[in-house]
C-alpha cells in the first residue's frame, strides 16, 4: 500500500471514497495498473471541499499522481472547467501530506465537440492550474478514455 494513498484515505471521510469515475453521461476508466489509488467524490456532502463554491467532480490520488478531474458529457469550455479544477487543486492541498512528492495532472474529460478556439483557450498560460508552486495545463481526454493515457506509459 502507498503511504500517500493511506494518508489521503485517512483525511477524507470514507463516504467520499468511490470506485468509479463517472458523472451523467461521462466516465473515465481506472485501469488496474493505477492501483493502489483513492478516488474522492468532491460533490459528496462530507467532502473536504468548501461548500457553495466552484469544485471539480473528483480527486484521484495514487503513489505517483494527483489529478483533479472534471467530467462533462457535452463540450469542454475552459471558462467553466479551469476554475473547477483550480478549486480541486486547492482542496488537494489540505488532504495530501505536506512532504509528498508526486506528479500533478489536472484532467477534463468531455463527450461533445471541441472546437479549435476552445482547445486554444485551454492552452493559454493564464488557464494553467496551480498546485504547490507548479502550474500545469489541463489535460483533455474523451469520455470513456483510460486515465492511464494521461500519465503516460506505466
Amino acid at each position: 500500500m502507498s503511504a500517500v494513498v493511506d494518508a489521503v484515505r485517512q483525511k477524507v471521510p470514507r463516504e467520499c471514497h468511490v470506485k468509479r469515475c463517472q458523472r451523467e453521461g461521462c466516465k473515465v476508466d481506472l485501469p488496474a495498473e493505477l492501483r493502489p489509488f483513492v478516488l474522492i467524490d468532491i460533490d459528496h456532502s462530507k467532502s473536504p471541499a468548501a461548500s457553495g463554491g466552484k469544485r471539480c467532480d473528483f480527486l484521484f490520488v495514487n503513489e505517483s499522481w494527483l489529478a483533479p478531474l472534471e467530467l462533462k458529457k457535452g463540450r469542454a469550455i475552459a471558462g467553466e472547467i479551469v476554475p473547477q479544477l483550480q478549486a480541486g487543486a486547492k482542496m488537494a492541498e489540505g488532504v495530501l501530506p505536506g512532504g509528498a512528492r508526486i506528479g500533478f495532472r489536472p484532467i477534463a474529460a468531455y463527450g461533445g465537440a471541441l472546437r479549435k478556439q476552445e482547445r486554444d483557450n485551454f492552452r493559454k498560460p493564464g488557464n494553467k492550474i496551480e498546485f504547490r508552486g507548479d502550474r500545469e495545463f489541463v489535460r483533455l481526454i474523451r469520455c470513456g478514455a483510460s486515465l492511464a493515457q494521461v500519465f503516460g506509459a506505466l
